[in-house]
C-alpha cells in the first residue's frame, strides 16, 4: 500500500506519535511507501522552515517515503521554496492549507502557485480537515475548507490533479456531479466501514486514495477499512496503491 496522506513534526496542541513510530506501523501492516508532509509547517510562519527540516529527517529513509511540500502563496519567496523542493528533495506534490495559513483559494495568488506546480509536474493538494474541530478546545476554531469552495476551486483548474484530503463521507459529492475528471480525494477521514463501499458506488476507483492522516487519526482503522471492506480486488489495488503511483510518477 501506498500511504497519501501522512505527517511528520510536533504538533502545538497535543504530543503525537513521530518518525519511528510511522516506521513501524508502516512495517507492521504493509504499507511500503508514504507520501509526507511537514506538520510543523502548518504552524511555522514560513512553511519552508518545516519542508527543510523534514527533509533531513526523511533522508536516511528515501526508499520508503516520499515528500509533499506545505507552501503558502501569500509568503514571499514561495517560488524558490517549491523549487527547492522539487529540484533538491524531490518532492512529489504540493500541500495547501488555506484555513490555516490565511489565503482564499480561489485568489490570483494561490492561481500563480497552482500553475507553477503544474508547470513542475506535480498534483496540488488541499488539507480540507486536519483535526475535527470537535478536539479544538479552548483555542481559535479552524474550520474545514467548505465542499462549495473547493468545487470552485477544481473547477478553475480543470488540467490540474486536485487531490482533497480528509474529506468526510459525502463531501466529495459535493465537488461536482460527476466528479471532475481532475479530482481526486484520500479515504483518510471515512468513519464507518460502510462509507467506502458506498463511494465505490458512487465513484470511478482511480478517484480514491488510501490515506491515513497520521498521527492525527486512527492508523489501524484506516488499514482495515479498506482491507475488510466488500470491494473487488480490482478496486482494492487501485485505491491501495495504484492511483498513487499514478498520481506521483511511480514506476
Amino acid at each position: 500500500m501506498i500511504d497519501f496522506n501522512a505527517k511528520l513534526g510536533h504538533f502545538p496542541y497535543r504530543p503525537v506519535e513521530g518518525l519511528e513510530a510511522l516506521l513501524r506501523a508502516r512495517d507492521r501492516h504493509g504499507v511500503e511507501m508514504a507520501l509526507v508532509s511537514s506538520r510543523q509547517a502548518v504552524f511555522y510562519l514560513n512553511p519552508q522552515d518545516g519542508n527543510d527540516e523534514l527533509a533531513a529527517a526523511l533522508a536516511p529513509h528515501r526508499d520508503r517515503f516520499l515528500l509533499s511540500a506545505v507552501l503558502r502563496p501569500n509568503f514571499t519567496g514561495w517560488q524558490d521554496d517549491l523549487l527547492r523542493c522539487a529540484e533538491d528533495y524531490g518532492a512529489r506534490a504540493v500541500l495547501l492549507y488555506p484555513q490555516y495559513h490565511r489565503y482564499e483559494l480561489l485568489s490570483p495568488e494561490t492561481g500563480e502557485l497552482v500553475a507553477f506546480a503544474h508547470e513542475l509536474g506535480l498534483p496540488v493538494c488541499v488539507q480540507c480537515w486536519l483535526e475535527d474541530p470537535r478536539r479544538q478546545f479552548y483555542r481559535e476554531i479552524i474550520p474545514p475548507v467548505a465542499p462549495d469552495t473547493m468545487a470552485a476551486f477544481v473547477k478553475a483548474w480543470p488540467r490540474v490533479t486536485i487531490v482533497a484530503l480528509g474529506l468526510r463521507f459525502g463531501e466529495p459529492d459535493m465537488l461536482g456531479d460527476p466528479l471532475p475528471r481532475n479530482c481526486c480525494f484520500d479515504i483518510s477521514n471515512y468513519e464507518n466501514m460502510r462509507d467506502l463501499e458506498l463511494a465505490m458506488e458512487r465513484f470511478p476507483q482511480d478517484r480514491l486514495l488510501f490515506g491515513t492522516n497520521f498521527p492525527l487519526y486512527n492508523y489501524v482503522a484506516n488499514v482495515e477499512k479498506l482491507a475488510r471492506g466488500h470491494l473487488t480486488e480490482a478496486q482494492r489495488s487501485a485505491i491501495a496503491r495504484g492511483n498513487a503511483k499514478r498520481l506521483l510518477g511511480i514506476q
